[in-house]
């Protein structure tokens, strides 16, 4: 996934600046970048699930006191908000990409 990232960014980006010689270029950087975006929605809940049964775990592994609980509960529910954030930020920016291309069309 990490690789098909960067191959995505080097495309939009050679899309965004050879958008006048070859416009299909950043559609096709966008197609790839919406499977990424897709792919991190996708994965939101098995995300929270992950930290769900973690919880769990710590409770019948008897690993962790009501404090301890509480403070690990804390730290999963904010580890599963940051797959959250990159997920909202990936929508945003896949957004943004799709906004320059419609502007790069609409001066044709």
């Amino acid at each position: 996934m990490q690789i098909s990232s960067y191959l995505v960014q080097i495309v939009l980006i050679a899309g965004i600046l050879l958008v006048n010689l070859f416009p299909n270029l950043l559609l096709v950087g966008i197609g790839l970048f919406a499977v990424t975006t897709l792919f991190s929605v996708v994965t939101l809940p098995v995300e929270f699930d992950a930290s769900k049964r973690a919880l769990a775990w710590l409770d019948s592994a008897g690993i962790t006191y009501k404090k301890e609980h509480d403070q690990a509960k804390d730290a999963l529910w904010w580890a599963a908000m940051t797959y959250v954030v990159a997920a909202v930020s990936s929508v945003v920016i896949l957004l943004q990409y799709i906004m320059i291309y419609m502007g790069a069309r609409s001066r044709d």
